[in-house]
């Protein structure tokens, strides 16, 4: 805990510009700071007192975000090594209980950016992610009796439930993500905004740099943090995109004209004979679209005979033609 005492008598510009400095980094760092005068020392006592501990990057690298549109793109924000929770969580502590959008990860950022949603130790990182958690699964986030945020990756499943998958591996961090990370002694946990790229995400959290809230702690803001300390996330499920439907496979040209059907015929074995090939599904169908009855079915295809009450499409001793136009 630093302090600094001025003496009033010999006071000097370069003095008021090392105070107003310090209450700076204050506002925007998450700082504690006391400011109190002693008249018979005739000095102003400055005392600050880190809340958290933030180890800034070397090299400043453009932050990664997901658009609306699944589109990625870059935007500036401060890139950190490591960040350190300095206080203790009250485990079961509440959030303020604001509803705030949890529809996509864009959404949540926007009803949360620059605000302190907090709990009874102020804008933690903590009481962000269990602000998410109340209005996304209608739940608690736990500390698993650790009262630290690192911590939420102990009872992992308990806090998963049904509504979140477990990422294990920092390379597939997607916008979305509440990414858990192990420094000293409390950690950290954020929601990633996008995805990590050369080692780094960008986070969205509290505590972590923004503007200094009423309890303590510090407002939502966005950093670009390394993912050096790691230990898992929460993805949840509701933005787990289902995998695009696989286009219909294309039938190669056949050299077939027409066939005469025989007795146990089937359109696989048509297929395999006049393509080389036998795909089932969606192309079987498609394939069986082509070919049409000549003599006992006329103009109907083999596809619409599967359709009828008899399920019949081939017919013994029928001539189908084969119209690929």
């Amino acid at each position: 805990m630093p302090k600094s005492n001025i003496n009033l008598k010999k006071l000097d510009w370069k003095a008021v510009v090392t105070i107003l400095a310090t209450l700076l980094i204050g506002l925007v760092g998450g700082y504690a700071i006391n400011v109190a005068y002693d008249p018979e020392k005739d000095t102003i006592e400055v005392d600050v007192e880190s809340e958290y501990s933030i180890e800034l990057s070397e090299e400043q690298i453009p932050a990664v975000i997901t658009t609306e549109n699944g589109k990625t793109e870059t935007i500036e924000a401060p890139t950190v090594e490591l960040i350190d929770d300095g206080e203790a969580l009250g485990e079961g502590e509440d959030a303020q209980g604001a509803w705030h959008d949890t529809s996509s990860p864009e959404a949540y950022k926007n009803s949360t950016l620059g605000q302190c949603i907090q709990n009874a130790y102020g804008g933690q990182c903590f009481a962000l992610a269990n602000d998410f958690w109340q209005n996304y699964a209608s739940r608690n986030l736990s500390s698993c009796g650790t009262g630290a945020a690192k911590g939420t990756w102990n009872c992992k499943e308990q806090n998963a439930g049904n509504e979140f998958v477990l990422i294990y591996n920092a390379n597939e961090i997607q916008a979305g993500d509440w990414v858990v990370y192990s420094n000293g002694t409390y950690g950290h946990i954020g929601m990633a905004l996008g995805p990590a790229t050369n080692g780094y995400v960008a986070l969205l959290g509290q505590n972590q740099g923004g503007q200094r809230c009423s309890k303590g702690g510090a407002a939502t803001n966005i950093i670009n943090k390394s993912n050096r300390d790691f230990v898992g996330a929460f993805r949840p499920k509701d933005y787990i995109k289902p995998a695009p439907t696989p286009a219909p496979q294309p039938i190669p040209a056949t050299g077939c004209v027409e066939w005469a059907v025989k007795r146990g015929d089937t359109m696989s074995k048509i297929m395999l004979e006049c393509e080389n090939t036998v795909v089932y599904g969606e192309a079987m169908d498609n394939y069986a679209k082509t070919w049409f009855s000549r003599i006992m079915k006329p103009g109907q295809s083999v596809y619409q005979g599967w359709k009828t009450g008899t399920h019949y499409g081939l017919y013994a001793d029928d001539i189908i033609d084969h119209q690929t136009e």
